[in-house]
């Protein structure tokens, strides 16, 4: 498998480079939007904002779902042992029952969300980028694997995915090659 080195990060498939790239694209649309925000409140002056926040509380109801936050791809490292595969997905400000894994024998999914402390909803921020997170990522493994067998372990937001293989592989350290002047 040929490894690609594109601004640091070592991808190792197209479809975890399109993820990547995807992912970036998102950030940067946050952080688009995170600028509107701010202009938005530098040119409206606060009377008027305070009146047209309350008129969006008064009469949009309440059986539209609020905005949440980003959905953010989890940094992911596969290692591929020969007899296992290992998945470290880094997930923080998670707690550990809310994370879903779905394992199939060529694909592990990998979802999480944190919410917002319930005691903390009703101050008065001035900007509040903290209440809501999300993780959301596909990947093909680079083997089939077991998916019955499979163990995890969260520590720390970061998450850990042993899966044995259906046929392991012994890895080849390197076998020596005498050179002969001879014809082959």
């Amino acid at each position: 498998m040929v490894e690609k080195r594109m601004k640091g990060r070592k991808m190792t498939t197209r479809e975890d480079w399109i993820l990547g790239t995807l992912a970036d694209v998102r950030r940067a649309f946050d952080a688009m939007f995170a600028s509107a925000e701010d202009l938005y409140k530098m040119l409206v002056p606060e009377p008027q904002r305070s009146r047209a926040e309350h008129l969006y509380k008064a009469y949009v109801p309440e059986i539209i779902p609020r905005p949440r936050g980003p959905v953010r791809a989890p940094d992911v490292d596969i290692i591929d042992v020969g007899t296992e595969i290992h998945l470290v997905a880094d997930l923080p400000g998670v707690k550990k029952e809310d994370i879903d894994l779905n394992l199939t024998a060529d694909t592990i999914e990998i979802s999480a969300e944190s919410k917002a402390e319930i005691a903390r909803e009703q101050q008065p921020y001035a900007r509040r980028e903290r209440g809501y997170m999300a993780y959301k990522r596909t990947m093909r493994l680079p083997a089939p694997v077991i998916p019955d067998k499979a163990k995890a372990r969260f520590n720390n937001g970061v998450l850990e995915v042993t899966m044995p293989r259906k046929e392991p592989v012994e890895k080849v350290t390197g076998v020596k090659v005498d050179i002969t002047g001879e014809r082959i």
